[in-house]
C-alpha cells in the first residue's frame, strides 16, 4: 500500500510517504506557532520527492492526538478534506504510540512516551515491548507528572521519549533515578505514523472523514470556559 502520513500535533511537524512498511519520502519542519502554511508545503514536497501523484495513494494516516488542540484540528481538517476529495480511507494514529515505536530496539523492555500537555500536565502512557510489539500497561491520558511517574512499574528501567521528558527531566531523575533511560531520537513521527496507519488500513480498519475524531484526553480551553447548562 502507498500511504501519506501527516503529523501536526506538536511543533515538530512532519509529512511522510510509506509503502510496504518502508519510508519513501519525508519532510520535517519546526513550527513554533501554526502549521497552517508549512504542512501544505510539506505535502507538496513529499509528493515531488517520491515522484508519486495523489491519485496513486491507497490511503492516508494522521495523528489524531494527543497534542496541541490547534495542531490536532489543523491536521484532521487537512486530512478530512483530502479524504473527501479522493475518497481514500484514513487511519487515525496516536502520537504516543508513534513516539514509542522509535524506541523498539534490542534491550528495550519498557517504553513511556511523554508529551507536554501544558497546564502542568503531560499526555503519557507506558508500553511493554513483547516480540517487537507494544503492549499497553498504563492507559494513555493527561496526567500530573509526579502522579504518573509513581504509576510506572517499580524496579524496572523505563525508556522515555517526548517533549514532556525534556520539560520534566529534573523531576524524572528525582523520582526514577538510574531507572530512567533516554535514547536520542527525533520527535518527528510521520514515518512511524505511516507504518502504523498502513497496518490498520491493511486490516480494513480505515475510517471515512465523517468518522474521524480527535484524541484530546481533556477539554480544550474553549470548552472549559463554556458555562454549564442548567
Amino acid at each position: 500500500m502507498l500511504i501519506l502520513a501527516i503529523d501536526t500535533t506538536t511543533r515538530f511537524g512532519s509529512v511522510a510517504m510509506v509503502s510496504e512498511g518502508e519510508l519513501i519520502a519525508e519532510v520535517n519542519y519546526a513550527s513554533p506557532s501554526s502549521h497552517s502554511r508549512q504542512v501544505f508545503l510539506a505535502v507538496d514536497e513529499v509528493l515531488k520527492i517520491s515522484g508519486k501523484k495523489f491519485n496513486d495513494l491507497d490511503g492516508l494516516a494522521v495523528v489524531a492526538g494527543p497534542g496541541s488542540f490547534t495542531g490536532i484540528r489543523i491536521g484532521l481538517s487537512l486530512v478530512k478534506a483530502l479524504a473527501l476529495a479522493s475518497k481514500k480511507p484514513v487511519a487515525p494514529v496516536s502520537s504516543l504510540q508513534a513516539l514509542a515505536q522509535k524506541l523498539i530496539l534490542p534491550g528495550v523492555e519498557l517504553i513511556s512516551p511523554m508529551v507536554d500537555a501544558r497546564k502542568g500536565e503531560i499526555f503519557a502512557c507506558a508500553y511493554k515491548v513483547m516480540e517487537s510489539e507494544l503492549k499497553e500497561i498504563i492507559l494513555p491520558a493527561a496526567y500530573n507528572p509526579e502522579t504518573y511517574l509513581e504509576l510506572l512499574p517499580a524496579n524496572s528501567s523505563v525508556h522515555l521519549i517526548g517533549t514532556g521528558v525534556d520539560l520534566y527531566w529534573p523531576l524524572i531523575k528525582e523520582k526514577l533515578g538510574q531507572r530512567a533511560k533516554v535514547i536520542e531520537r527525533s520527535y518527528y513521527i510521520a514515518a512511524e505514523v505511516g507504518k502504523l496507519g498502513e497496518k490498520l488500513l491493511e486490516k480494513g480498519q480505515g475510517l471515512s472523514p465523517a468518522q474521524l475524531e480527535p484524541i484530546y484526553y481533556r477539554k480544550s480551553q474553549a470548552e472549559e470556559k463554556k458555562p454549564e447548562k442548567k
